[in-house]
């Protein structure tokens, strides 16, 4: 019998690490933005890993989101 890997607690999920900082990433909401910092959990109360995105339009405009919730678009030429 195969356990499922979900209620074993083993959930294959990327981390910060999967989008360097320059990769060029879509959010839930369509939007396309360029990683710009990554932000570790920020109290004993919010464990949670950030990655901020910047977007082109509107200038400036920026959001911060969980790994998870991010798709590759293309990687930093850096990190290659």
């Amino acid at each position: 019998m195969q356990a499922n890997p979900c209620i074993a607690g083993i959930i294959d999920r990327p981390d910060m690490e999967d989008f360097p900082i320059g990769s060029i990433v879509k959010t839930p909401s369509g939007r396309i933005g360029t990683v710009v910092k990554h932000r570790g959990a920020q109290s004993r109360h919010d464990l949670f890993q950030r990655i901020i995105i910047e977007f082109d339009e509107p200038f400036g405009d920026s959001v911060a989101l969980q790994p998870h919730l991010l798709k590759m678009i293309r990687r930093s030429e850096a990190s290659s």
